[in-house]
């Protein structure tokens, strides 16, 4: 079984790239397709193409979708300063809870404001949940936030880069397919993900303890506010990382699981989790592979750092 996501390159020159599309699209334009390779013998994968046969073959479906570009100098200063813009202009609403003006972020900086981003990020959730309409100014803001601090909480790569793209598939009513999490599905998880995986996609708001861990996020696990990722849905991410080196890279995820395993003992978060429980293994699962025939992998960068929306996504029977 094969997964195929055709994109649109209409240009566009927004900071943030997300959005929400009735699906397929015939009429977009400037098309590129990238096509998956599902992974065969995985419990988790027949869920998950189950689930997109659901929503796919019903007709017209949404997709919803955020489109992450590599952070450089200049993109990360434009995103600051959209990120400022957006808490004055909330600032200036009714709806919506002030955001404490102390958050705004330094735009001259390339530095990551950690602590900043954590608040910001918790005011997404926190607020997000009491907007019951997708379809307003309101929750398009906060969904900013949201990418916003995800662009911006990695920091500036050195040597590497990638292209990281998300999307969710739902029925036009709305109401996502979804099938609940086992101790099985979370043995599928793996945390050393290569450039071409396709990953089950964590699909709810707010942060797994790996993501508290790795931005210092004691909060959330002293008032127990974690939030694992416990469905099976017809949602994805796509990674597309560009790493210098293989070894390099192994040696600072080695480090980075180490430093998230003494951030654990510091913080004494046994007291508030069973963190031995499967749930709380680490990494995504991979639902496949990006097909190589015919293409490399820098004509996919290339074509995908154009994209813009999307326009279809469909399951291909082998």
């Amino acid at each position: 079984m094969k997964l195929q996501i055709t994109f649109s390159q209409l240009p566009m020159t927004l900071t943030v790239i997300q959005g929400e599309e009735i699906l397929p699209n015939p009429a977009a334009e400037h098309n590129y397709s990238v096509i998956y390779n599902l992974t065969e013998n995985c419990n988790t994968t027949v869920k998950f193409v189950d689930l997109c046969k659901q929503t796919i073959e019903s007709g017209e479906y949404i997709c919803s979708y955020n489109l992450y570009k590599p952070l450089n100098e200049t993109l990360s200063s434009r995103m600051k300063i959209r990120m400022n813009s957006i808490i004055e202009t909330i600032n200036t609403m009714d709806d919506l809870p002030k955001i404490d003006t102390s958050l705004m972020l330094d735009n001259q900086s390339i530095g990551v404001e950690t602590t900043k981003l954590n608040a910001l990020h918790l005011y997404f959730e926190l607020t997000s949940k009491d907007i019951y309409s997708h379809n307003t100014l309101e929750f398009g803001l906060l969904q900013e936030i949201n990418q916003l601090v995800h662009s911006l909480e990695g920091g500036i790569p050195s040597g590497g880069g990638g292209i990281w793209n998300v999307l969710r598939l739902t029925p036009t009513e709305n109401s996502i397919h979804a099938s609940p999490l086992n101790d099985e599905d979370y043995n599928n998880f793996v945390i050393e993900h290569e450039w071409g995986d396709l990953l089950l996609d964590y699909y709810r708001v707010g942060k797994d303890l790996w993501a508290a861990g790795t931005t210092n996020d004691v909060q959330l696990v002293t008032t127990r506010g974690l939030a694992q990722q416990d469905t099976v849905h017809p949602c994805i991410s796509m990674e597309c990382t560009l790493f210098p080196d293989a070894n390099e890279t192994e040696s600072a995820l080695d480090i980075l699981v180490v430093a998230y395993h003494k951030w654990c003992v510091d913080n004494n978060v046994r007291d508030y989790y069973d963190i031995d429980l499967p749930m709380f293994n680490l990494g995504r699962i991979v639902l496949g592979k990006l097909d190589m025939t015919g293409t490399t992998q820098s004509e996919i960068m290339t074509e995908l750092s154009k994209c813009t929306s999307v326009s279809n996504v469909e399951l291909i029977d082998e």
